[in-house]
């Protein structure tokens, strides 16, 4: 339970996209408050962490490429010619037992590497040969150590029809996706590597974060949690998680349980201690937020969804309080990952 929560706790504040309780004359402002009368806070700068990121690889930078011609599907599809070991194709396939359909076994518009071995033995290879349209039987048996046990070692038909193939990789290819970031393959490719760093330097950046805290928290001593601190976090809670419980997944408890292993009430107190510390350590820091900076950004929030920033606030039903806790957190997030040290685990000298 304890790292399921600790996992999220780095990131939490910047997810906080919903209203809280309203307090103090309709407002609730965390940043107000005096931390010091309510926990001390412990070392939360040089912690070392055990972390080692991960490498950008060739494999990552193929995964993204494929993921970017997916997403351009609709403008580079060939609906013309045959399929052949090594294409990326889509298909369309429905699985028969003993001539009745089986679970599990019907998909639409599934993206398939032929040859890549990720469908049961002859699956990928019934493909090949099919122009887009064509529908094709495919007997085939599922093998022996199969993880379901009802299809282990069963013979199936499989109707596999080819929707159509994805082109290779070329300029011409390239520039039928029209998009201003790149016009060549070689510049198509440039930008996939980039992305993919910046993936995983978000992703590190995250999880070096998320573990700090984890230490920050446990270096800091908590005498109690402000009651509104509490109330605002379950609040912050029961609405993001408002369409599973409405739809009969449970009450908060029950969601909660499910989702992190804990309960309602565990996870509360360990996003509100988050929130506390954060506070602590932008009082400690003198990390703020300006007026003319929280206007700012509201503005330019505003402007990706067609709106001013007053209306971003109305739409989305926060004050301008919470927002300007967002962006405290922002800061004081970025300040912890740039102040903290990582090692490989069971190394203990940072790097």
């Amino acid at each position: 339970m304890k790292k399921r929560i600790s996992l999220l706790i780095a990131f939490l504040a910047l997810a906080l996209v919903f209203p809280g309780c309203q307090k103090n004359n309709g407002v609730y402002d965390i940043t107000t408050i005096n931390m010091d009368k309510y926990m001390t806070l412990g070392e939360y700068k040089g912690i070392t962490v055990d972390y080692v990121p991960k490498e950008v690889t060739d494999e990552a930078v193929e995964e993204k490429v494929r993921t970017l011609l997916i997403a351009n599907s609709e403008k580079i599809a060939i609906k013309e010619g045959t399929a052949k070991k090594g294409d990326l194709v889509n298909v369309n396939y429905v699985g028969y037992k003993d001539d009745v359909p089986f679970d599990g076994g019907t998909a639409n518009s599934q993206n398939i590497r032929i040859g890549a071995g990720n469908y049961i033995p002859g699956f990928e290879d019934a493909i090949i040969g099919l122009t887009p349209g064509e529908t094709a039987e495919a007997p085939m048996t599922f093998p022996a150590d199969y993880s379901n046990a009802e299809l282990a070692g069963q013979d199936v038909v499989f109707t596999i029809t080819l929707n159509f193939i994805y082109p290779e990789l070329t300029d011409e290819t390239v520039a039928q996706m029209e998009s201003g970031l790149y016009k060549t393959k070689d510049q198509f490719l440039d930008y996939a590597r980039v992305a993919v760093e910046q993936e995983i330097k978000d992703s590190s950046q995250s999880a070096i974060t998320s573990l700090a805290f984890e230490k920050i928290l446990e270096n800091s001593t908590f005498k109690e949690i402000p009651e509104v601190v509490r109330e605002n976090q379950k609040a912050d809670l029961e609405k993001k998680y408002a369409p599973a419980i409405e739809g009969g997944a449970g009450g908060l408890d029950s969601v909660i349980q499910y989702l992190y292993g804990c309960s309602a009430d565990e996870l509360i107190e360990v996003y509100s201690k988050q929130r506390m510390a954060i506070q602590a350590i932008a009082k400690n820091e003198g990390i703020t937020v300006t007026d003319e900076e929280l206007n700012a950004r509201l503005e330019e929030v505003g402007a990706m969804y067609g709106m001013d920033g007053e209306n971003y606030l109305k739409v989305n039903e926060i004050t301008k309080e919470k927002f300007k806790e967002l962006m405290i957190s922002e800061k004081v997030q970025k300040f912890i990952y740039e102040n903290t040290n990582t090692a490989k685990p069971g190394d203990g000298n940072a790097e």
